[in-house]
């Protein structure tokens, strides 16, 4: 078993687990006002939790940053592997992983705002696996997409997939209903895979899966977005 790294604002399964400890400890400190207010069903670590945590890491001596990383969980009684899951950003529908961008260099809002619409469709968060954090230039010598903010590769192991899969046709068929494609023709486009360009509500979208066209693109869908 292991338990996300979680920073106020995330949305993961395991935040009822840590408000639950959070909670007992708080109450356990003679903080029950705080803990009182903490939401145990929500999913999403909010601000309440977030003033909870500052104060309980305070009372325990650790730097009160309200990240609950390994010295949080394990002062809150749970030692379980640590893993760093990434940001989840635009409501928690999109998940930027850890070590996705380059320091300082984010993916541009359009872009995730389009991955936020393909989310939607597919019914759960969408896993960025790799934003910036890409060459600078594709196999054909361009600037890469990557590179300026404008794409997002969505990794099969971290969406519950694998190479050529079912997941990645279903999120391949929600990116090209979103570039414009009619619902009827996306599914049968995903499934047959390939590099499909488009020019649809002002951006130029890139949409690339189940092809060796522009590398390797079985064990991840490309998700490219910039203005037309």
């Amino acid at each position: 078993m292991a338990v996300p790294l979680l920073r106020p604002g995330d949305t993961n399964d395991a935040v009822p687990r840590m408000k639950r400890a959070l909670v007992r400890e708080l109450v356990a400190l003679g903080l029950r006002p705080l803990a009182e207010v903490i939401d145990l069903e929500s999913k999403t670590y909010g601000s309440a939790a977030e003033k909870g945590v500052r104060k309980f890491q305070a009372k325990k001596n650790l730097d009160p940053d309200g990240v609950v990383g390994e010295k949080t969980w394990r002062a809150l009684g749970i030692n379980e592997p640590v893993v760093d899951a990434g940001v989840s950003v635009n409501g928690g529908r999109v998940i930027v992983a850890a070590g996705a961008n380059l320091p300082g260099k984010p993916i541009q809002p359009m872009t995730l705002n389009f991955i936020e619409q393909m989310a939607g469709l597919f019914g759960k968060p969408i896993t960025i696996t790799t934003g910036t954090n890409h060459s600078k230039f594709t196999v054909n010598g361009n600037v890469s997409d990557h590179f300026t903010g404008h794409a997002a590769d969505i990794g099969m192991a971290a969406n519950g997939g694998g190479d050529d899969s079912p997941v990645g046709d279903r999120i391949m068929e929600a990116a090209l209903i979103v570039a414009g494609v009619p619902r009827a023709q996306a599914g049968p486009q995903a499934r047959g895979g390939g590099l499909f360009n488009f020019t649809h509500n002002g951006e130029r979208i890139q949409c690339i899966w189940k092809t060796n066209l522009g590398g390797n693109h079985h064990n991840h869908v490309h998700v490219g977005v910039r203005p037309a």
